[in-house]
């Protein structure tokens, strides 16, 4: 399960599961953590999503997770 957040913390999507149907990618999940929905990607819109997941700030936030995550758990048992 992964959420997609707000600025402010309150969960705008939760994302339950990808699969595949037929030509197309399904998306299940929750839009602002009531209502169930499914959303899909079609064929001629997977290339814009292809080069969405691409870019350079995606990419490098990739690379730097582990050193994120490291980071928070440092903070989380750092005594104050």
């Amino acid at each position: 399960m992964a959420k997609i957040i707000s600025d402010k913390g309150s969960p705008m999507m939760v994302l339950n599961d990808i699969r595949r149907d037929g030509d197309k990618l399904e998306i299940r999940g929750q839009m602002m953590g009531a209502w169930p929905s499914k959303m899909y990607i079609t064929l001629d819109e997977f290339g814009d999503f292809i080069r969405i997941m691409l870019r350079p700030p995606l990419i490098s936030y990739v690379f730097l997770y582990p050193f994120f995550l490291i980071k928070k758990k440092i903070k989380r048992n750092k005594p104050e």
